[in-house]
């Protein structure tokens, strides 16, 4: 073999002992044992047939030989702050006031728990390895690699600023699901308002990552933030893959949201004639029915908001559903540890985004939320069904999910059962103008509170959803080629993003469609002609 062949792969050595080694100097150093130990192989007059794997070879063997010198040998070197020669000096470095030393206890800090335990109880509380080991119950070697792994970690990042906009500016993340909810409300109160967990997920969403990076990246030390990451995981809104964890469900921002929305409208603006033909036509035979007879004036025009919102969100649901492929029935959903079966979804927004008067306000909606309560008073089952809309359009139904207390204190109105609201949450006596602001209840003469919303019978709410389904059907049997045009744009997901069902990526492609529908509607005088005040989609469902 020639020697001269050696400098042809000096440049390919250089480049794979930076991948290796945290400095220059290591890197040239390996660089120079690999060439000296080919030179002795040379002058030996050794064969070497494939030079190249070789001279990786002889890399990779002299870089296990500086790791295990550097066990042997336990030294130091923060290149910033210059040699420390030994472990005493680096622990004196810890309990110093200067800037560096306290840039290396911001770096400590962000260590996962497994590295940041032995380094604390090496470093600061004076503990040996082998009293490390005893008291982690883990082996010593075991020990000194986490040693190792910390000390790399913060000579890594001693200098480095890692801080994202979560750290200083954080954005907003609004959880949702579909499906049955949990005990507790899960998924919403495994995060609710706290915008930490909201950070959290978000830096986690585009790729798996380590704790120490969620650390860096969001200014919290990783002590901190480990119980948060633990909890979300533990409830299925995260999942842990060796050591790094990333968001399991599907995240919407602000570009997803509003991909569609021209077409959306433009597309209700073409087709709410003839859609609307057909939502009359079953809002006729609803009109014919004695549970809608049996309720006045504004409680029947809240079933037919009920009705008319219902059918064409089930259509254009049904399109959908088509196109990604089909969707699993409700009871075939996950079955989470919070006593659930539900997908998660979150809904991103900018800090400081202005809600009120975001391009697609008016055409917001809710799926249908359906609480349920056993055995109140004299009822085998109690369910309220709603749909939240802008109040443009129809309107939303107030709801306290806590212990579906809403739910008591409008059934206990119903029955005239004053007494009971005593025992019921306080919150909802506050709310009261707000409720009567919605039309839900309203005052007689006297001042006493009476429900405005439309009470039925299960049997009557399983033949109004038998209506609308035929109903749903007559739109999808006729316009199915039109609404196909809404779905050429699903979200794009993570590529380790694999829980997703493929239906959620279509959800923003025609979210604003059937809301956009009713607008049209109203805006022609086709529907709620005359009416200026919200009429929420919501009905009481009784089972006696």
């Amino acid at each position: 073999m020639n020697q001269n062949k050696l400098t042809e792969y000096a440049d390919l050595l250089m480049k794979v002992a930076m991948s290796k080694c945290d400095n220059l100097e290591d890197a040239k150093d390996l660089v120079q044992e690999t060439l000296l130990a080919a030179l002795n192989s040379i002058h030996k007059g050794k064969e070497i047939s494939d030079l190249k794997n070789w001279l990786m070879t002889v890399l990779n063997h002299k870089y296990y030989d500086l790791l295990r010198s550097k066990y042997r040998k336990p030294t130091i070197c923060i290149d910033e702050i210059g040699e420390i020669p030994d472990e005493n000096m680096w622990e004196d470095t810890l309990s110093d006031t200067s800037d560096d030393a306290e840039n290396i206890r911001r770096c400590l800090a962000t260590l996962a728990r497994i590295y940041r335990e032995v380094m604390v109880k090496y470093y600061m509380d004076g503990k040996s390895v082998a009293q490390i080991a005893q008291l982690l119950e883990i082996p010593e070697d075991t020990v000194k690699n986490r040693l190792y792994t910390g000390r790399k970690h913060i000579r890594k990042e001693f200098e480095m600023e890692s801080y994202t906009k979560q750290s200083y500016e954080p954005d907003d993340l609004f959880i949702s699901s579909t499906g049955m909810i949990g005990f507790h409300d899960e998924p919403w109160s495994l995060v609710g308002t706290d915008r930490i967990k909201m950070n959290l997920l978000i830096l986690a969403y585009e790729k798996p990552v380590t704790l120490s990076e969620l650390s860096k990246a969001i200014g919290i030390p990783t002590a901190y933030i480990e119980p948060l990451v633990d909890a979300l995981v533990a409830g299925q809104l995260m999942k842990k893959v060796a050591d790094k964890v990333y968001t399991d469900f599907i995240i919407f921002s602000e570009q997803d949201r509003m991909r569609n929305l021209n077409l959306e409208c433009k597309l209700a603006k073409e087709l709410c004639e003839g859609i609307w033909d057909i939502v009359s036509d079953g809002l006729n035979e609803l009109r014919q029915c004695d549970f809608y007879k049996q309720q006045n004036k504004e409680q029947a025009l809240k079933l037919e908001s009920f009705f008319a919102i219902r059918t064409i969100l089930m259509a254009t649901c049904n399109v959908r559903d088509r196109i990604a492929g089909g969707r699993e029935p409700s009871e075939q959903y996950p079955e989470r540890p919070n006593g659930g079966r539900w997908y998660a979804m979150g809904n991103l927004y900018p800090h400081g985004y202005n809600y009120a008067n975001c391009p697609y306000s008016r055409y917001q909606i809710s799926g249908e939320a359906a609480y349920t309560l056993d055995h109140v008073f004299d009822t085998q089952k109690l369910t309220m069904c709603s749909y939240d809309t802008d109040a443009s359009v129809l309107g939303a139904n107030y709801m306290d999910n806590s212990d579906c207390s809403y739910l008591k204190f409008v059934y206990s109105i119903y029955l005239g059962k004053s007494d009971a609201l005593e025992m019921l949450d306080k919150k909802l006596l506050e709310d009261v103008d707000q409720i009567i602001d919605y039309k839900l209840m309203i005052r007689d003469p006297d001042g006493k509170l009476q429900i405005n919303i439309p009470v039925i019978t299960m049997s009557d709410r399983w033949n109004l959803y038998s209506m609308s389904n035929h109903y749903e059907k007559r739109i999808v049997d006729k316009y199915l080629n039109h609404m196909t045009e809404l779905f050429q744009n699903p979200v794009i997901l993570p590529k380790h993003l694999k829980s997703v069902p493929n239906w959620l990526r279509y959800l923003e492609c025609c979210s604003h469609f059937p809301s956009a529908i009713l607008c049209e509607a109203k805006d022609r005088g086709l529907f709620l002609k005359g009416y200026d005040h919200p009429v929420p989609a919501v009905m009481l469902c009784v089972k006696k």
